[in-house]
């Protein structure tokens, strides 16, 4: 699953690479402070892996919610 997500990130263009990437690091700063860290206590290492781990889960997500409206504008075309 990682490399088929990897590989969707890949084939996408610089304005959504770069559109999911701020998503991503907005929801990285949100968790840390919910979390009780500054980010300025982080490294950057540990910045970037928590902002790669963010933007999987927001490509996850848009590929589940994708899938299932696929599904429902598939089953339910007269609406």
């Amino acid at each position: 699953m990682k490399k088929e997500l990897s590989d969707f990130f890949n084939k996408q263009s610089t304005k959504a690479k770069t559109k999911i990437r701020a998503m991503a690091a907005k929801k990285a700063e949100e968790n840390c402070i919910r979390y009780g860290r500054k980010i300025e206590d982080l490294t950057m290492d540990e910045w970037k892996r928590i902002v790669a781990e963010e933007e999987e889960e927001l490509i996850k997500k848009a590929w589940k919610f994708g899938g299932i409206g696929a599904i429902a504008f598939g089953f339910m075309p007269w609406w």
